[in-house]
């Protein structure tokens, strides 16, 4: 029997399931902390938020702490894995006519990181939320999983983690408008939605409304997901070269899935 419990933070919707009821409370506990700790290191709606710092450093040498050097690894690792598509940076905007840009604009591959100390050039502008909430799902149920001896699947918007041991009948998690599938324990799964319009007449054709990545870790299935979104039709192609299972929606509503999602996948299950 799994025990659930679920509430916002972080503007999100965060999700606990855990494999021994006795255990939920101070599982919704630990990661309702570890959510905290990140949002303090890279929540830019936070005025205290450690990233500040990093973003204020315009070319200099910045020292961070532990927490924030390594999450800034996740991101550039993801920025890597996805060609640059997922990356750690929010270009700065100037105004050309008062200010001529003089610098190339900054890209993840001009981040440096020492230990502790990161560097970035002038003009970049580090964003990781989304990046830092895939991250902190995984290690959110590992750590539950550890301290707690339980089964625990972690939600954080569309971003799932499962780890410890397998609750009986395995883990049932939604995939938004497609029932219930069974995640294998361990693994992890992330949805991601189309943003904006796009007034392009042919959008339904090349244009994904959704796609799913079922991956060994949160991180790696929403920058994959996050990737396929934004390669149009080549998505396919690029999901397959990883080895990834992966259910896409295209604007007309039409479903393609990759042979190991087919493989690997139960028939959904209503409900």
């Amino acid at each position: 029997m799994v025990s659930v419990e679920q509430w916002k933070m972080w503007g999100s919707v965060v999700e606990v399931d855990v494999t021994e009821g006795a255990a939920l409370s101070a599982a919704s506990a630990l990661i309702a902390s570890f959510i905290d700790d990140v949002e303090a290191v890279c929540d830019l709606q936070r005025g205290d938020a450690e990233i500040h710092e990093v973003n204020l450093s315009q070319g200099a040498p910045v020292k961070v702490s532990r927490h924030m050097s390594s999450l800034l690894r996740s991101a550039l690792w993801a920025a890597r894995m996805t060609d640059g598509v997922v990356g750690p940076l929010a270009l700065a905007t100037f105004d050309e006519e008062s200010m001529p840009p003089v610098h190339p604009a900054p890209t993840y591959l001009d981040v440096q990181i020492d230990d502790d100390i990161v560097f970035a050039p002038w003009g970049a502008s580090f964003d990781i939320a989304d990046i830092a909430k895939a991250d902190t799902v995984g290690r959110a149920a590992e750590l539950i999983a550890a301290e707690l001896e339980c089964g625990v699947a972690v939600r954080i918007g569309e971003v799932v983690a499962t780890a410890g041991h397998c609750p009986a009948g395995g883990w049932q998690i939604d995939v938004p408008s497609d029932g219930v599938v069974e995640l294998v324990n361990g693994t992890a799964m992330a949805t991601v939605f189309r943003a904006g319009a796009v007034d392009d007449p042919m959008a339904s054709e090349t244009e994904w409304e959704q796609v799913t990545v079922v991956a060994d870790d949160p991180l790696w299935a929403y920058a994959a997901a996050s990737a396929a979104m934004s390669r149009r039709i080549g998505a396919i192609r690029w999901i397959d070269q990883h080895g990834l299972q992966a259910r896409l929606v295209d604007r007309a509503g039409r479903v393609i899935t990759t042979a190991e999602w087919a493989d690997a996948a139960p028939p959904p299950v209503s409900g």
